[in-house]
């Protein structure tokens, strides 16, 4: 793309911003942006604007012929306003920039969180978009007016279609509204087996201290609530003590095993491990002298696959104190923890993230400020100490923070989103390049020393035949 030739500076070793985009007139909230995974191809051209086009509508141009969903999902990402969404689909070289409408008023209607999944098996696949949503009453008018809530759930009675762009365009057609007591919290997923069978789940965090568990029925595509502590006991506890949890994380690891963390209003920390067969087999919790503001589990080695030695951490921002690293969860529990420095001078800490942005093997790990500071740490080789990599500051508070291939050239962007729009960040090119031709000179010195090797043990096996033994 264009701007892989741009220049890099000392002042930005590890990435330089690329393209800003605005929420239009409004704002979104912390739980405003979720990565979608999926299978679905995406077919739409580049815009003659891009990166500055905003797309309303599909193409007048008929899609193309409908060939078979994608072996391996793509990522790609949405960010919520307080009344619409905007997309941003990865492309080859690009991205294409959606403007979704749901029908929401603004100044009426507030989106609070968002989640998105999609599931399917073989080519059957189904995408569901779940809302968290505020609305003022129609009878007032002033800004005391009172405030109704509910979660709604798109995608879930009508069959996606085989794009991307035409699902998400066509994902208000249809839609179930479930009207909510409290106001709602964080909205995340979960895959649950119900009878032997998998289904998706949405978990609601709320301010009346429930964890909500809300599952599609076999029968009906409907989203019916059901306990959750039927399938996650320790959420059982969180709800009978009425404890208002803020955020929430679920890894679900290769080997098949899940992690459960919650963060709440008043310092309370729970930590849960699953087996295989959704068995909980060990929880902690302690409180901490702050609010959560999130929570992310780990593990610090930057690989898909697991091994029987790897490690899980767990990062845990605060309101009023500085940023956590719990080490060994897996083994420590919550016993093992370092303060990451310099994470309590700017304002609250509302976000946190991880990735490799070296490409060393290992993640470091990025927070996000109210202060509008983003800072990246990296462990110190050999020690349990943590240093700030990269800082930057924004002209608004740090919401939410992701990573991802964006343009499909095998790097990947960070995406920032702040009060009033998303930036997306690119990784020093000139680094890459220096990363990438040492990996080739690596690869080329390994088949050489391989070679090597196999023709010393030719000329073994030759040397070895043409010994001739005599016997007296």
């Amino acid at each position: 793309m264009s701007f892989n030739d741009i220049a890099l500076t000392d002042d930005d070793p590890l990435f330089r911003e690329t393209h800003y985009a605005r929420y239009g007139y409004e704002r979104t909230n912390i739980f405003g942006l979720v990565t979608l995974d999926s299978r679905l191809p995406t077919y739409m051209d580049k815009p003659d604007e891009f990166p500055s086009a905003r797309i309303d509508k599909l193409p007048a141009e008929p899609a193309p012929e409908y060939t078979q969903p994608l072996s391996k999902p793509v990522r790609h990402f949405i960010a919520a306003s307080s009344s619409e969404l905007t997309a941003f689909i990865s492309r080859d070289g690009y991205w294409n920039c959606l403007n979704i409408t749901l029908g929401l008023e603004a100044g009426k209607s507030e989106v609070i969180a968002i989640d998105a999944v999609e599931s399917g098996v073989d080519d059957k696949i189904s995408l569901f978009v779940a809302l968290a949503v505020a609305e003022k009453s129609e009878e007032e008018e002033s800004e005391d007016a009172s405030l109704s809530y509910s979660l709604r759930i798109y995608g879930n009675d009508t069959e996606t279609k085989p794009f991307l762009e035409q699902a998400l365009f066509a994902i208000g057609d249809t839609s179930q509204i479930i009207p909510l007591a409290s106001a709602p919290m964080q909205i995340s997923h979960v895959q649950i087996s119900i009878n032997g069978k998998s289904r998706t789940a949405f978990l609601l965090t709320s301010m009346d201290g429930i964890i909500h568990l809300y599952a599609q029925s076999f029968e009906t595509n409907q989203f019916v609530e059901m306990p959750s502590s039927a399938f996650f006991p320790m959420m059982g506890k969180i709800s009978n003590h009425r404890t208002n949890i803020l955020f929430m994380h679920i890894l679900d690891q290769p080997n098949g095993k899940r992690v459960v963390c919650a963060g709440g209003q008043n310092g309370e920390l729970f930590l849960g491990f699953y087996n295989k067969e959704g068995r909980e087999t060990k929880s902690h919790a302690i409180r901490i002298f702050s609010p959560i503001t999130s929570v992310l589990v780990f593990q610090p080695r930057a690989s898909n696959k697991t091994r029987e030695d790897d490690e899980l951490h767990l990062v845990v921002t605060c309101a009023i104190e500085q940023a956590i690293v719990y080490r060994s969860i897996d083994t420590d529990g919550l016993s093992t923890s370092k303060t990451l420095p310099l994470s309590g001078n700017f304002d609250s800490v509302l976000c946190s993230h991880v990735m490799d942005v070296d490409w060393d093997g290992e993640k470091e790990i990025l927070i996000g400020t109210y202060g509008r500071q983003v800072l990246i740490y990296k462990q110190v080789a050999g020690t349990q100490v943590y240093t700030v990599l990269w800082k930057r500051q924004f002209a608004y508070p740090i919401y939410r923070m992701t990573h991802l291939d964006l343009n499909h050239d095998g790097l990947d962007e960070l995406i920032v989103t702040t009060m009033y729009g998303v930036h997306i960040f690119q990784p020093n090119m000139k680094k890459a390049r220096e990363k990438l031709l040492e990996v080739l000179q690596f690869v080329e010195a390994s088949k050489r020393q391989k070679y090597e090797l196999l023709m010393d043990y030719q000329r073994q096996k030759e040397l070895e035949k043409s010994i001739v033994f005599e016997i007296n």
